[in-house]
């Protein structure tokens, strides 16, 4: 299971970004599967992240996926 990971809200991530810099553009793959009573049916889905290096250090993710990333 993952670690539990700080959910941050879009005010406090801004005031991040606006001390980070060398922000780029990450994605990744998941997938969506249901049982429809004889298989398991798998639909792939991407997901955008923005990782940018906040100036102590850190490395801040921000999801940016949104309804069209997946048409």
């Amino acid at each position: 299971m993952a670690p539990p990971t700080k959910i941050l809200g879009l005010d406090t991530q801004q005031r991040m970004l606006q001390r980070g810099e060398n922000c780029s553009l990450k994605s990744l793959v998941q997938n969506e599967c249901a049982f429809n009573g004889n298989d398991y049916v798998c639909t792939p889905f991407k997901r955008l992240f923005e990782q940018c290096m906040v100036k102590d250090g850190r490395v801040l993710n921000i999801e940016v996926t949104n309804l069209n990333t997946n048409r």
